[in-house]
């Protein structure tokens, strides 16, 4: 239980700035999901007002964009 503790009293400067940039990357991953949702309910209400011939093409597009937040939230929260 000690060593568990002073992992978190014990830092050095090299440990803060690692700390920081995994707890940024893990919340500018959270956030580009939650964009990317946004922008997928966007374009189904824009498809329900106006479709065209590009609407599936928009709407795979928003989805694509869902797949890769969720792919860098799994990255942030593995690799990094």
């Amino acid at each position: 239980m000690e060593s568990i503790l002073s992992q978190f009293v014990d830092f050095s400067d090299d440990q803060f700035f690692v700390l920081f940039f995994k707890s940024f990357a893990v919340l500018f991953s959270v956030s580009f999901l939650v964009y990317s949702l946004v922008i997928v309910r966007q374009t189904q209400i824009m498809n329900n007002t106006l479709t065209t011939k590009l609407s599936p093409f928009l709407y795979a597009v928003s989805l694509i964009q869902v797949v890769l937040a969720l792919l860098l939230i799994v990255f942030s929260l593995v690799l990094i």
